[in-house]
C-alpha cells in the first residue's frame, strides 16, 4: 500500500525547528516527506488568499474589536494551499506544525492511516489540550487506536490526516474565512467533515515552543452589544452541533471500549 505523504509547515527562519523534526522522521526510517513554506501573515499582509477573510462576517460573529490577527491568517492560508494540493492530487496528506513532537506510536499510525483515510476524511492525531469537557463517542477500533468522533471541538492544528473528500468539502466551506483555521475546522455541522480524533494520540505539541504562526490569543475588550451579539452566535452553534450530533448517534454505532 503506497504510503500517504506529510507535509511539514514551517517558517524559512525557525531552521531549528526544522531541523528538529526531520530529526524525529528520520528515525522513523525511509519516509516521504516535504517541508511546506508558511505563510508569514504580518510580513505577507497582501497576499491573495487574504481577500478570503469576511472582516464584516467575523465583527458579526466575535464583536467589532476581535479581528483575525495577520499571523492567524497567515497559519489558515498554510493550511488552505495544503488542503488544495491534497483536493487536485487526489491524494491524501499528513500535515504536521513544526513544532510537533511524534510520539513514540506515530510508527503504528502510519502503518493505519491508509485505513483510516478510507474511513474518515479528517483524523486528528494529537490530543484536545483545552481545559474543559471533551465529549466524544468512540466509533472503531483500527490496530491499537479507537477513534473518537468529537461532539464538540478540538484545539490547535497540530497534526492531522486529511483526504481529498475532506480537503474539497474544507475549500468549499471556506469560500469566506471569518474563524482560525482550527475553529473553522471544527465546525463540522457546517461543512459535514467529522472531527475524529485518535486515542491514543500520537503527536502532541513542544509547549516549550510557542507558535509564532498564530501568536499569542487576543483579549479584546467587548462592547456589551458586542457580547450580546456573540452570546446568540455561539447559541446557534450550540444548537446546530446538537442536531448535527443527533443525526450522527442515530447513524453511527457506538463501539464498546
Amino acid at each position: 500500500m503506497t504510503p500517504i505523504p506529510i507535509r511539514i509547515i514551517n517558517l524559512p527562519a525557525r531552521a531549528d525547528r526544522r531541523e528538529r523534526i526531520a530529526a524525529q522522521l528520520a528515525a522513523l526510517g525511509p519516509y516521504p516527506y516535504r517541508f511546506f513554506e508558511a505563510i508569514h501573515g504580518a510580513r505577507q499582509p497582501d497576499h491573495p488568499l487574504f481577500h478570503h477573510y469576511d472582516a464584516a462576517a467575523r465583527a458579526r460573529a466575535k464583536g467589532r474589536n476581535n479581528p483575525l490577527k495577520p499571523s492567524q491568517l497567515g497559519c489558515f492560508a498554510s493550511h488552505y494551499l495544503l488542503w488544495q494540493e491534497c483536493a487536485e492530487s487526489g491524494e491524501s496528506l499528513i500535515v504536521i506544525e513544526d513544532d510537533a513532537i511524534l510520539l513514540p506510536n506515530f510508527q503504528d499510525f502510519l502503518a493505519r492511516a491508509s485505513v483510516m483515510a478510507a474511513h474518515w476524511p479528517l483524523v486528528w492525531l494529537h490530543d484536545n489540550d483545552k481545559p474543559g469537557r471533551d465529549p466524544s463517542i468512540a466509533v472503531e477500533r483500527i490496530g491499537p487506536f479507537v477513534l473518537h468522533k468529537k461532539l464538540k471541538g478540538h484545539f490547535r492544528t497540530v497534526a492531522y490526516l486529511i483526504t481529498p473528500q475532506g480537503a474539497r468539502s474544507l475549500l468549499r466551506h471556506c469560500a469566506s474565512w471569518i474563524y482560525p483555521v482550527d475553529d473553522t475546522m471544527i465546525r463540522f455541522y457546517e461543512h459535514g467533515v467529522e472531527s475524529i480524533a485518535l486515542q491514543p494520540c500520537c503527536v502532541t505539541q513542544d509547549d516549550e515552543s510557542a507558535s509564532d504562526i498564530t501568536g499569542p490569543a487576543a483579549r479584546p475588550r467587548r462592547a456589551l452589544a458586542d457580547k450580546l451579539r456573540r452570546e446568540t452566535h455561539h447559541l446557534s452553534d450550540q444548537v446546530r452541533r446538537a442536531i448535527h450530533n443527533l443525526r450522527f448517534r442515530l447513524h453511527h454505532r457506538r463501539i464498546p471500549l
